[in-house]
């Protein structure tokens, strides 16, 4: 068992080590050290690389183990031993090559395609075929002698590994306060609830026909409400991380999912400046993708609370736990949106339930208010209504009766992709009225806990917004969010400021964005924005009425490197009625008017002046930011 052990790891590890490791090097660190710095950069990668080799000796393992049942059987010999060792091997440095070229066309900005790609197997396997399968087998197995090579490699990635400031940030346990941070203990806590792809659109607050949001609408009667306030993005990573950092996508170079603040951002976002202030500062996120740790800005929060979801979702929580590392943030993003939500819709008590109740969220929030020492800074970011939409039994057939699209199995095999034909509109149809039942639900719990607050009396010294990331979609041929077109339901959030004690509404017809929360909190609270923040106050003391900006922003740049000037992409301006979106480097745009035409059915085209203006203001605010050929097709 042991020898067939180690023939199979050989096979396995020793190309991986040899070839694998510097093409790993070559292509990862440069990007790695944008985020974490070169040392953290270093470690990262020794540890991927450490992964990758346990995970070797554990197949290792089984083929092993597979092997000497088979010889015990009978089934097989000591050639088919070697044929397996020698086949893995062969097979390992294909992967290689195949890295090593994609590693050049990185380098080169050419990446192959998939055919592109296939071809470069189908060519490798064929040329091992002319060369004899036997004779390529004892030129790998004379490689996979020198094993040696993996013994001295691996305790110098542990070392390189254990440099890189690797832990656990354990949940619910309090980090150490800042040092030289005082506050005045009559100082405003802050409780700011932040709601998964809100779209302002389906909320009855704003207008929509059903009656999704009646606790909405009680606080508004005593809240500042935005009515044209509008997300950064139309997904939750970068659109997350301008909420907290008060800036654009471009200039917190967060433009993908699972996206990460840059090293020397780091301490520009509202709960490192309030913790700085004394503040205790904590958050409860239950989508990864908008977690603290994803963002890695866990350093921020003096405490990170354990995320109320399904049990299902727990070991993809474990790993999201390791301090300062990129790989396992992927790993557990993988878990949770393709491992256990794809096959937990086979099981029933996972297909029929939540992944996660807003009430079980709030009940978290409450546990932590009652023995936070104050002034606290409380962000709550709750994943519903996002999909799968799946209520409990009490909102899951309130707008839309019938069974349809009521489960994870459903939402996983029968509903249309985000770019659907027409033909399927009747089924998007039916995912809006689950996502309405979805927003009920979300609001009745809100409502729910704005009422605990106000009997303990934690209101009255405390500042509560209420928002959403971004928005979702249900018309014009897009679903849900992430397009490249940033649909206006996509981008048009709520927002709703109550001060301590405020007992009446005020409408607030100007236009915002998520940049504009952290500078508006820090205003609130008495404290200096610091001058990297892109947003401003809205109202308080640093709000300048008479001086509104030209519009708000949104960015679509997931398709484009942080590490430099964005190539492609799309921004939009909204500024009253009017919503434009530009794409470069094509330099097309599209006006819409939204007040006549709320579904973006066909373009304002008797508007140019509007269109001219706002394409002027996008080009003078961040035409420099872009890439030259960008820029050029924008004039």
């Amino acid at each position: 068992m042991g020898g067939r052990w180690w023939r199979m790891f050989r096979g396995l590890a020793v190309p991986t080590v040899l070839f694998l490791a510097p093409i790993v090097i070559m292509q990862e660190v440069r990007p790695m050290a944008f985020y974490l710095g070169m040392r953290g950069a270093v470690a990262e990668v020794a540890l991927e690389l450490l992964a990758l080799i346990l995970l070797e000796a554990a197949l290792a393992a089984v083929i092993a183990i597979a092997m000497s049942a088979s010889r015990a059987l009978g089934l097989s010999g000591s050639r088919a031993e070697e044929a397996c060792a020698g086949m893995l091997a062969v097979l390992i440095a294909i992967v290689c090559g195949l890295a090593l070229f994609n590693s050049l066309g990185v380098m080169i900005g050419a990446i192959a395609s998939v055919a592109v790609q296939s071809a470069l197997i189908a060519a490798a396997i064929a040329a091992i075929t002319a060369l004899g399968w036997r004779r390529v087998f004892a030129r790998v197995e004379l490689l996979n002698s020198q094993a040696q090579a993996v013994l001295a490699v691996f305790p110098v990635l542990v070392v390189l590994a254990l440099t890189g400031g690797f832990g656990w940030r354990r949940f619910d346990a309090p980090e150490p306060a800042a040092r030289g941070a005082v506050a005045r203990r009559e100082s405003p806590n802050l409780v700011l609830i932040s709601f998964d792809a809100l779209s302002a659109q389906d909320m009855s607050l704003y207008g929509y026909p059903l009656a999704t949001t009646p606790e909405f609408e009680r606080l508004a009667r005593r809240s500042y409400n935005f009515v044209n306030f509008y997300s950064t993005a139309d997904f939750t990573t970068p659109a997350a991380a301008s909420m907290l950092t008060g800036q654009y996508p471009l200039s917190n170079r967060v433009f993908q999912l699972n996206g990460h603040v840059p090293e020397r951002l780091r301490k520009v976002n509202l709960a490192w400046i309030l913790k700085a202030h004394g503040y205790t500062t904590a958050a409860i996120v239950t989508n990864p993708a908008a977690h603290p740790l994803t963002l890695r800005i866990a350093d921020s929060f003096s405490v990170l609370l354990w995320p109320p979801m399904s049990p299902w979702f727990y070991p993809g929580t474990f790993l999201m736990q390791i301090r300062h590392s990129i790989l396992f943030n992927a790993v557990n993003h993988l878990m949770v949106d393709e491992l256990f939500g794809g096959a937990g819709c086979f099981f029933a008590p996972f297909s029929t339930e939540q992944w996660v109740a807003p009430r079980a969220v709030f009940a978290s929030a409450e546990n932590f208010i009652r023995g936070a020492r104050a002034p606290y800074f409380l962000w709550i970011h709750i994943y519903p209504p996002h999909a799968p939409y799946v209520t409990g039994a009490k909102y899951q057939r309130r707008f839309q009766p019938g069974a349809e699209f009521t489960t994870q199995a459903d939402f996983y095999w029968r509903a249309p992709t985000p770019q659907y034909p027409a033909a399927r509109q009747r089924e998007v149809n039916v995912l809006r009225r689950r996502y309405d039942a979805s927003i009920a639900d979300c609001d009745a719990a809100m409502g729910r806990f704005l009422d605990w607050m106000a009997a303990e009396n934690r209101g009255a010294n405390t500042l509560l917004i209420v928002t959403a990331d971004h928005g979702e979609n249900f018309t014009g041929g897009w679903w849900s969010h992430m397009s490249p077109d940033l649909h206006y339901a996509e981008t048009h959030v709520p927002l709703l400021i109550s001060l301590p004690g405020q007992s009446a509404g005020q409408i607030e017809t100007g236009d915002g964005d998520l940049t504009d929360i952290a500078p508006t909190a820090l205003s609130l609270l008495g404290v200096a924005a610091p001058a990297a923040m892109d947003g401003h106050p809205l109202i308080g003391a640093g709000a300048q009425p008479g001086a509104a900006r030209d519009a708000a922003y949104s960015m679509y740049l997931a398709e484009s490197n942080p590490r430099g000037r964005p190539q492609i992409g799309a921004i939009a301006a909204d500024s009253g009625p009017y919503h434009l979106v530009w794409y470069f480097p094509s330099g097309h745009i599209k006006l819409f008017d939204i007040v006549h035409d709320p579904g973006e059915t066909h373009y304002a085209a008797g508007h140019p002046e509007v269109a001219m203006r706002l394409l002027q203001d996008i080009q003078r605010h961040y035409g420099a930011a872009l890439a030259g050929s960008a820029r050029l097709a924008s004039k």
